[in-house]
């Protein structure tokens, strides 16, 4: 009787918890592997997350160089009004003073843009590293590109220095200036995919390894559910044998009187 409902206590404490291991005796083995696939799991998990947040980064960086391709483009329209021998001089420093706006904030941007006090510009350029694994044997680099460096950005921003002066940049170098730019989106839209696929492949193993470990860990319930029927109808059986017993030995005591 007390073998059979500590029986019927395990398949209630399975089915309750809905762990086939409610302590280690249950399954040793089983435990510890499940304990390692956990924490690999956790990890990824991490892993994924610290990805999705250099997603964020690099999105922030394309926001300003999609606002530094406005600017240059600007630039190139003002270049050409200026060009226009109907303008006046009076109308011709108003350009300038323009571009010396515009220049100004292409330098703001490059020095001040920044990802939770992370720089996503740097002068002479730099790279940042996004562990891709648990165990950080897989990395990428993202680039914090030197906007200001690009030759012909360069060009255009020294140009729009001090008072302004259209003479100092021609059409095409502002033209070369505005590829200069969208060669670092297009580098950057390059990294983002490149980190979404990694960030899918690490969602995939964590899934894996959770289902690995539900395998372990999980109650099969239809099984454990036929199991508790049985112990049920066991210690049923066994207290009414139990009781019989103590009858017997009634009827033995009432035969010596």
């Amino acid at each position: 009787l007390a073998s059979n409902h500590a029986n019927l206590q395990k398949s209630l404490d399975r089915l309750s918890s809905g762990k086939r291991i409610t302590e280690p005796a249950d399954d040793a083995g089983g435990l510890a592997v499940s304990m390692k696939l956990e924490h690999s799991s956790t990890m990824l998990q991490a892993v994924s997350r610290n990805i999705s947040n250099a997603v964020s980064l690099l999105q922030v960086q394309d926001g300003v160089l999609k606002s530094a391709a406005d600017i240059v483009s600007r630039v190139g329209e003002l270049k050409a009004m200026f060009d226009d021998v109907t303008k006046s001089s009076s109308d011709k420093d108003l350009y300038e003073a323009e571009l010396v706006d515009l220049a100004a904030q292409l330098t703001d941007m490059h020095d001040n843009s920044t990802f939770n006090g992370i720089n996503l510009f740097a002068t002479g350029g730099a790279t940042l590293t996004v562990n891709l694994d648990d165990t950080s044997s897989t990395t990428f680099n993202i680039n914090t590109p030197d906007l200001s460096g690009a030759t012909n950005v360069a060009v255009v921003i020294t140009a729009g220095g001090g008072a302004g002066d259209f003479t100092a940049v021609s059409t095409q170098q502002i033209s070369d200036a505005l590829e200069e730019v969208a060669a670092l989106r297009a580098g950057n839209g390059a990294e983002v995919r490149r980190l979404q696929y990694s960030q899918a492949n690490v969602d995939s193993q964590v899934s894996n390894l959770i289902a690995a470990n539900g395998r372990i860990m999980d109650v099969d319930i239809a099984q454990e559910t036929t199991n508790l029927a049985r112990q049920q109808v066991l210690v049923q059986a066994s207290a009414a044998m139990t009781a019989q017993a103590n009858v017997a030995n009634d009827v033995a005591l009432m035969l010596l009187q």
